[in-house]
């Protein structure tokens, strides 16, 4: 940490001691900077440049959640779903048992159908226009109406592909054989042989990213493709091979580009080709909706068929992903991913960003602000490049490795200024007060500008010890200063936890301020200083009780008065001795207020001006007006109560009773309540002692033109 010279040239130079031990090279601490961000960023890099379960789904969740920000990719998708659904389960119930039209009559409640439906759903859809039709289902079992099926297949029109499943068998002695589950051979020849499996691998999570389009039973058990072995094709590529011999190439394996989310593409319960009423006004469109489309006929329904799948877009049913599979191939082509050697590349290039930033940030918050711009434009550009092209940009690991190198600089960076700063202020703090110091290392403009001096309201304590000087001559010198430093010691921190700025000691006096370097306003400040002064009134009583029995150890009484007002803040003092304080009549009051404790036999006195900053947070009990040494006008003096938001105490009545008494001249009332109060264990006792007296006094001695106020003739 460097201060700002621009601040504090005006003003003459701080002590030598200090400006020499603050000529410490920032590019020495710069370069330590450097070694310690390459070091945290090289760490990072390597972790995560290394394969682990974790990152893989970490990097999963995270393309998942590009799917969901971009949505469903624009235009018309080229296939249409026929499905079974739970409404089509329900004809009979709808129509009763003579009432159904045609195919709808073999809608059956349960499953399997009779397979003259499948043969009239060919041809209603060959006769509207169907550019190709792939059923995602296994015809592998002997039906009724095979053959009305198979001639369906067999007619001129658009071509029909059916549906294979390839699954893992294990006999009792554990040993794993793949069975290939085909459609009836006279099916599967009607239909020219176009068949495709529609088994899906989802991921170890659960969730179906990636798809096959050519698959050996060999892999189906673990082991490496066979050479010789023909491969079978999924269901999508064999449906692409029915489009014709101009199909684009494709990729064995990869990850799915979805299409878009569950019913993207559109489905038609498979009723709806033979309802008059659904054909013509639904969403077949008297059969526009199929015409040069690749028509799915699947199950929609989750029960009987338990075809539905976790993608990244939500629950989608099997047929669907098919079809999203097939709008990838005939469009934009699978997610297009990093290998391990790319992202490693970036790992080690945005690790070399970070140390970069480190160098060539100057500031904490400039660093930060940097990391996180940093952070937002990665993730923006993985965001750009998944909508626009399909390229799944890595992003977990690379924003790890980022934040890892940008955020361990910004931490190495912040250490090593508070390291700094607590350095310097533990250096200035031998010169200056911890305030003025926490804020030259903290706020130097601000402190700057406070050297230049100026007028500001604040709050004053002067806090001063009994029997001083008597001590001072009695006491055994070591016994003295460790006594005296324990009790520095304990009203210093009663200041410095209030937030005030300890200005100096006088002797065994102690100045203290709120407002001079900062401050919350003179209500808070004026709050604050009383709470000091209370806390320190308390630390005294803890002490004197810690040393009770210690014969070189002498009880200790202090006495406190603040005031507020305007007063001069400012560096005053020879060149070489410099020094920041306050000045002004507000001190001297705090002073005089602090000395007429020892008349008044009080340990807190407090100005009138104070009492008003304090009605919403302390009670404060009034004590008369009193004319003190060097003023000509007589001030309210009041003390607080060690509670303020106790209830006010029964005693604080008789109080005010006997302060009317006085303050009318009615001093045998005044003397008589002053002597009951007392008598009463109260904080106050020595108070109303010294009043009870006074008023005694003045009963055989009455003043001249009595005004309220008693005059002190010493400070």
């Amino acid at each position: 940490l460097a201060l700002s010279r621009r601040a504090l040239s005006p003003d003459p130079p701080l002590p030598s001691p200090v400006a020499h031990r603050m000529a410490v090279s920032p590019p020495v601490r710069h370069r330590q900077l450097l070694w310690v961000v390459a070091a945290i960023a090289a760490i990072g890099a390597g972790a995560f440049s290394v394969p682990s379960d974790w990152l893989v789904n970490a990097e999963n969740h995270a393309t998942d959640l590009r799917f969901q920000a971009r949505g469903a990719i624009r235009g018309e998708p080229s296939s249409v779903i026929v499905g079974v659904a739970e409404s089509s389960f329900a004809q009979k119930e709808r129509f009763g048992t003579d009432e159904r039209p045609g195919p709808v009559a073999l809608m059956q409640p349960t499953w399997p159908w009779d397979r003259r439906v499948f043969a009239a759903i060919v041809r209603q859809l060959r006769a509207h226009g169907a550019r190709a039709i792939v059923f995602d289902f296994v015809f592998e079992s002997e039906n009724a109406g095979d053959a009305e099926f198979a001639r369906a297949l067999a007619e001129p029109g658009a071509p029909v592909v059916l549906a294979s499943f390839v699954d893992v068998e294990f006999s009792a002695l554990g040993e794993a054989t793949a069975k290939h589950r085909e459609p009836r051979e006279s099916l599967r020849l009607a239909a020219g042989d176009r068949v495709g499996y529609a088994k899906v691998f989802p991921d170890d999570d659960g969730v179906l990213r990636t798809f096959t389009t050519a698959l050996q039973s060999s892999e189906l058990l673990g082991f490496a493709p066979a050479a010789g072995e023909t491969p079978l094709s999924s269901l999508p590529l064999a449906a692409l091979a029915a489009l014709g011999p101009r199909r684009p190439a494709v990729a064995t394996r990869g990850a799915i580009n979805f299409h878009g989310p569950p019913e993207t593409i559109p489905q038609v319960p498979v009723e709806d080709l033979f309802l008059p009423d659904r054909w013509k006004n639904s969403l077949p469109q008297s059969g526009a909706l199929f015409r040069d489309k690749i028509v799915w006929v699947g199950p929609l329904a989750e029960n009987p068929f338990k075809d539905v799948h976790t993608t990244p877009f939500g629950r989608m049913t099997g047929v669907e992903v098919q079809a999203q599979t097939l709008e990838m191939l005939l469009g934009r082509g699978p997610l297009r991913t990093f290998t391990a050697a790319q992202t490693a590349a970036c790992l080690w290039a945005l690790a070399a960003a970070g140390v970069f930033l480190a160098w060539l940030a100057q500031r904490v918050s400039r660093h930060l602000l940097w990391v996180g711009l940093g952070a937002f434009a990665w993730a923006l550009l993985a965001s750009l490049l998944f909508s626009a092209a399909g390229i799944v940009l890595p992003l977990v690991a690379p924003l790890a490795t980022w934040l890892i190198a940008g955020g361990g600089g910004v931490g190495v960076r912040f250490v090593m200024e508070q390291r700094e700063r607590q350095r310097l202020r533990g250096m200035l703090g031998r010169y200056v007060s911890e305030e003025v110091a926490r804020i030259i290392t903290e706020q130097p403009e601000e402190f700057g500008q406070a050297l230049r001096g100026g007028r500001r309201p604040v709050t004053v304590l002067f806090a001063d010890l009994r029997g001083f000087t008597t001590w001072v001559e009695t006491a055994e010198p070591e016994a003295f200063v460790a006594q005296l430093n324990e009790y520095f010691g304990a009203v210093v921190d009663c200041v410095l936890a209030e937030g005030g700025t300890l200005q100096k000691f006088i002797g065994d006096a102690v100045l203290a301020v709120w407002g001079d370097t900062r401050s919350a306003g003179p209500t808070e400040d004026t709050a604050r200083a009383v709470n000091a002064a209370l806390a320190m009134e308390a630390a005294v009583a803890r002490l004197n009780t810690q040393w009770a029995g210690r014969p070189d150890r002498t009880p200790m009484t202090i006495g406190i008065g603040l005031h507020h007002g305007v007063a001069m803040v400012g560096n005053v003092g020879h060149a070489q001795r410099m020094e920041f304080t306050v000045l002004g009549d507000v001190v001297n009051v705090a002073a005089r207020l602090e000395s007429a404790n020892r008349q008044l036999g009080t340990t807190i006195l407090v100005s009138e001006t104070i009492r008003d900053l304090l009605l919403a947070s302390h009670r404060c009990v009034s004590l008369g007006r009193f004319g003190l040494k060097g003023r000509r006008e007589a001030v309210g003096l009041f003390t607080p109560l060690p509670a303020p938001h106790a209830e006010a105490p029964a005693w604080l009545a008789a109080n005010e009773a006997a302060l009317a008494a006085w303050n009318a001249g009615d001093f045998p009332n005044a003397a008589w309540a002053y002597t009951t109060l007392a008598r009463r264990p109260t904080p106050l006792a020595d108070y109303f002692r010294e009043q009870a007296a006074r008023a005694l006094h003045f009963i055989a001695h009455p003043p001249a033109d009595w005004q309220g106020a008693y005059r002190f003739d010493s400070k």
